[in-house]
């Protein structure tokens, strides 16, 4: 099951996880930088497959990928748990592919009242 979970609280959090009955992997959340988008334009740069994608390693030998839009703001990313620059890209592309099982197609994302937002969905 994929659910997107968004933080109502102002601070601009979310994440795209995928539950399996061994537990949850998240496959993107917020960009970790200061000038943070939206949830809603964040989500629908993944789910339209736009921008430009980065495949970051880190001194501990894991990688992860970064969204960034044609401005250069990164819109979206990974957590740093991939232990090959070729399977982040996929890991990139199956959160591309969860975040249009989410919301469906290109339409526009909506929340739900409350303080945290999820859309449960089946990957098939």
């Amino acid at each position: 099951m994929i659910r997107f979970e968004a933080r109502q609280d102002g601070s601009g959090r979310w994440r795209l996880v995928s539950r399996t009955r061994a537990g949850a992997d998240v496959l993107a959340h917020e960009a970790g930088t200061p000038d943070l988008l939206p949830w809603r334009q964040a989500v629908e740069w993944l789910r339209r497959g736009g921008g430009e994608v980065e495949v970051v390693g880190t001194p501990v030998e894991h990688f992860h990928w970064v969204l960034h839009a044609a401005d250069g703001t990164v819109v979206a990313e990974s957590p740093a748990v991939h232990r090959d620059p070729a399977v982040c890209r996929i890991a990139f592309t199956n959160a591309e592919r969860a975040a249009r099982t989410v919301f469906g197609g290109l339409r526009e994302p909506q929340a739900s009242g409350g303080r945290l937002t999820r859309h449960p969905a089946r990957l098939s």
